[in-house]
C-alpha cells in the first residue's frame, strides 16, 4: 500500500538516497508509479526540498533529475505565492470560481460512494492511511468542483484534514488551480484518463464521455446530496510548563518545522507550540496529530505546549531570547526568524504563473548553469 510514515529520521534520509529520478519522471503520474512518498516529511519540515535536491544531484545528473526538481519547485512556488499574497490565498485568488451550486462536499465523495471505482478505492483508504496519490487528488478535486459544481474551499479543508502531507499553500492553491480560480482554465478528467493512469477498466460511468461533453455535464444524481462536515482537532497533551523566564534561548517549533537538525548542537529550551486558534479553520485529523506527536518525540528534548502565546509566555518575551523558523502561518510569532532552506531563491518581479516562476528560477539557479 504505502510505506510507513511513522519511522525515524535515518529512515527518511535512506528513502531520499534511494530515489531514482528517471523512474520517477517516467511513471509518477500512474497510481502504481515510482513516487517518493516524501511529502508528509516535507510538509512538516522534517526534511526540506533543498535536502532532497542535493541528495539526488549527488548521484544523478540535472537532466536525469529535472522532473523531480520541477516538482520540488511547484511546492516552493505555492509558498512564494503565499508569501506574496498572504491569507488572500484562502479565497478565490485570481477570479471567482464560476458555476458554483453548493459550498458543501458531495456526500458521495465523503463516503467513497461515487460509483467510480478508482476514486472510491482511493477515498476509502484516505482516512486510514492519510495519503492520496497526487493524480487521484486532481481527479477528486475535478469531480468535486467541476462535475458536482462545488466551491473548492470546504472540500479543500476536508482533504487537508485527512492528508498527512496536507500543506496549506499546496493544497489550497491546487484546489483553486483545478477549480479555475487560480488558473486560466479548469482541470477535468474523463474515465479514459482515470483508466489509463490507474490501470482500471471501468466504463459506462458519468465520467465515461468525451471532454467536450464533460464540460457541459449536469451534476450527476449521485453527487447531488451534500454533507456538512464537522472537522475538529484532537490536540496532544502539553508536556511542558509555561515559560516565565529562561537563561537558555527558547526554540519555538511549529507543526511545519519538526526538523531534528535545527540548531541541534545548541543548548536551548525546545518547545513545539500548538496554538489551538491557528488550527480552528484548518483542522487536522487524529492520525495527523499522531504523526506530529511521533515526530516531536524524535527531537531530543522537545516538549509540547498547547495554548495561547499569553499562556506560554505569561510575562511576555522581552527578556527571553526566542527563535522560530520562517513560515507564513507563524509570521505573528515572537522571536527572531531563521530562514528556511529553499532550493531556489525567490525570483525578482511578479510571479504570474508556475511556468513564469520556473523559467526565472532555472535561469538564476546555479543548478542549471
Amino acid at each position: 500500500m504505502f510505506p510507513d510514515f511513522f519511522v525515524d529520521y535515518a529512515t527518511v534520509l535512506k528513502r531520499i538516497a534511494d530515489i531514482h529520478p528517471q523512474e520517477y519522471a517516467r511513471s509518477r503520474n500512474h497510481l502504481s508509479g515510482s513516487v517518493t512518498y516524501l511529502s508528509p516529511f516535507v510538509t512538516h519540515g522534517i526534511v526540506g526540498t533543498k535536502t532532497i535536491a542535493e541528495s539526488v544531484l549527488s548521484k544523478h545528473s540535472v537532466s536525469q533529475s529535472e522532473k523531480l526538481l520541477s516538482e520540488l519547485a511547484w511546492r516552493e512556488y505555492f509558498h512564494r505565492v503565499w508569501q506574496t499574497n498572504g491569507d488572500d490565498i484562502f479565497s478565490d485568488l485570481n477570479q471567482a470560481q464560476d458555476k458554483v451550486r453548493s459550498d458543501q462536499l458531495p456526500q458521495a465523495i465523503a463516503n467513497a460512494k461515487t460509483g467510480i471505482s478508482v476514486l472510491d478505492d482511493t477515498l476509502s483508504v484516505l482516512e486510514t492511511y492519510g495519503y492520496m496519490h497526487n493524480h487521484a487528488r486532481l481527479w477528486v478535486a475535478a469531480v468535486s468542483c467541476n462535475i458536482a459544481h462545488t466551491h473548492w474551499y470546504k472540500p479543500a479543508q476536508w482533504l487537508y484534514y485527512h492528508l498527512l502531507d496536507g500543506d496549506l499553500a499546496s493544497n489550497t492553491l491546487s484546489w483553486q488551480w483545478v477549480a479555475g480560480s487560480f488558473s486560466h482554465k479548469k482541470y477535468i478528467a474523463n474515465q479514459d484518463n482515470l483508466n489509463r493512469y490507474s490501470g482500471a477498466e471501468q466504463y459506462s460511468t458519468f465520467l465515461d464521455v468525451s471532454y467536450e461533453e464533460l464540460t457541459h455535464l449536469d451534476t450527476p444524481a449521485v453527487l447531488q446530496p451534500r454533507v456538512e462536515l464537522e472537522l475538529g482537532n484532537t490536540f496532544p497533551d502539553s508536556t511542558v510548563m509555561p515559560v516565565h523566564s529562561s537563561t537558555d534561548p527558547v526554540l519555538l517549533y511549529s507543526i511545519w518545522n519538526l526538523d531534528p537538525q535545527w540548531r541541534q548542537d545548541e543548548q536551548c529550551l525546545r518547545i513545539l507550540w500548538i496554538d489551538p486558534a491557528m488550527h480552528s479553520e484548518f483542522a487536522l485529523s487524529p492520525l495527523r496529530w499522531q504523526f506530529i506527536k511521533h515526530w516531536a518525540n524524535e527531537i531530543n528534548g522537545l516538549g509540547i505546549f498547547v495554548g495561547t502565546e499569553q499562556e506560554l509566555f505569561p510575562g511576555g518575551t522581552e527578556d527571553i531570547k526566542v527563535y522560530t523558523r520562517e513560515y507564513p502561518a507563524t509570521a505573528h510569532w515572537p522571536g527572531q526568524r531563521d530562514a528556511r532552506d529553499w532550493c531556489y531563491e525567490c525570483p525578482t518581479g511578479a510571479i504570474t504563473s508556475f511556468s513564469n516562476y520556473w523559467k526565472k528560477v532555472r535561469k538564476s539557479s546555479g543548478v542549471f548553469n
